[in-house]
């Protein structure tokens, strides 16, 4: 059966300000590799273009051009433009008829753009293993990540009834899914062995998921059939963005879905959610400290990351559990502790008029 993967590209990221900008997001940076985030995730979906097969990109209208310039001319797709951001579950009802109207009852390999995952390989084993569950049922399949710590920012799935392994893969029946608990509750469900990281990445039949929208999110599914109706030209698509509901695909169908599975794989991964990510991807030194980039020098300093993007050389010296990132137009200094507070942090500097816009 036809696997097209589907990758979500859009949001801001602003967590990794300042490297990350309104048009230049975190997807389009090479935070991981040397490569921008959103080529690792198509270079990882490569082996299911096969056949005349196209990756499917949804991302923002304001950042569609940046998003070609920062691939290579080789690389080839189709794309989605949405005018306004309505979280994850307008973009995959939007995909789905667009997979339909191409290939018709295809399966859909959901892939946010801006996730760390290795080894390729198992990447590749895991959806395909996932593509013969979905294929054979009217199942949802969704990545589910054995968590390695009690992270109170993500989501966790809840397993219920073994289906079967298959090598280094595994799958189970999903008994619930759990937004974003308590650090009390994380490390009850890290330690119970019962909780997954819900990754957000899904397989599942265009019409499988059409008819699990309409089930659970009625007013998206008749706002997604008039765009299937239309020729999904750019005005269609503004149409159906300015009109249907803003909800995740996990709270809107997933959470409330009877037949969902989950697949439990052997690669690692990240959402890179945040400059803590960094430290996960690139390791430490022997002083404890992550850095990224040139001409850094970090005497006397500890568990501190320093991400150097600029032409400047950066002297981070005796500190102390901070963060440093510089950009040839900004300086972010911050207590790790603090990292959770950015956004409230580029809030208020938004709001200082004195400040160049462009450095956001």
């Amino acid at each position: 059966m036809t696997v097209v993967p589907v990758v979500l590209a859009g949001g801001v990221g602003e967590r990794f300000w300042p490297l990350s900008r309104s048009f230049r997001p975190k997807q389009l940076l090479p935070i991981v590799s040397g490569k921008s985030m959103i080529e690792e995730t198509l270079a990882r979906a490569r082996p299911f273009c096969s056949r005349g097969v196209r990756p499917l990109i949804v991302t923002g209208t304001r950042i569609a051009a940046a998003l070609r310039k920062a691939l290579p001319k080789s690389v080839r797709y189709d794309c989605i433009r949405e005018p306004v951001g309505k979280n994850t579950a307008p973009a995959v009802a939007a995909g789905a008829v667009w997979v339909q109207k191409k290939y018709g009852d295809a399966l859909m390999l959901v892939l946010p753009a801006d996730h760390a995952v290795r080894p390729a390989r198992c990447f590749v084993e895991a959806a395909r293993y996932a593509a013969s569950l979905a294929s054979g049922s009217e199942s949802l399949c969704v990545f589910g990540i054995r968590p390695t710590r009690p992270e109170t920012g993500y989501g966790y799935i809840q397993a219920g009834e073994a289906i079967e392994e298959r090598g280094a893969v595994k799958s189970c029946r999903v008994r619930r899914f759990v937004e974003k608990p308590s650090e009390a509750l994380a490390k009850s469900y890290v330690a119970s062995g019962e909780y997954f990281w819900n990754s957000g990445m899904f397989v599942w039949k265009a019409s499988t998921i059409l008819a699990q929208i309409e089930s659970h999110m009625p007013e998206l599914h008749r706002r997604v059939q008039a765009l299937a109706r239309s020729a999904m030209s750019q005005s269609a698509v503004g149409t159906f963005y300015r009109t249907c509901p803003k909800e995740s695909i996990d709270y809107g169908v997933m959470e409330k879905a009877a037949r969902v599975v989950m697949v439990c794989p052997a690669f690692e991964w990240d959402d890179v959610g945040s400059w803590e990510s960094v430290v996960r991807i690139h390791g430490i030194n022997k002083q404890g400290n992550t850095l990224v980039g040139a001409r850094i020098f970090d005497n006397d300093s500890v568990d501190s990351i320093v991400f150097n993007k600029s032409k400047q050389s950066v002297a981070a010296c005796g500190l102390k559990a901070m963060v440093v990132v510089a950009t040839d137009d900004a300086l972010l200094v911050v207590p790790r502790e603090k990292l959770p507070a950015i956004r409230q942090y580029i809030a208020a500097m938004k709001a200082d008029r004195t400040l160049p816009r462009s450095i956001f």
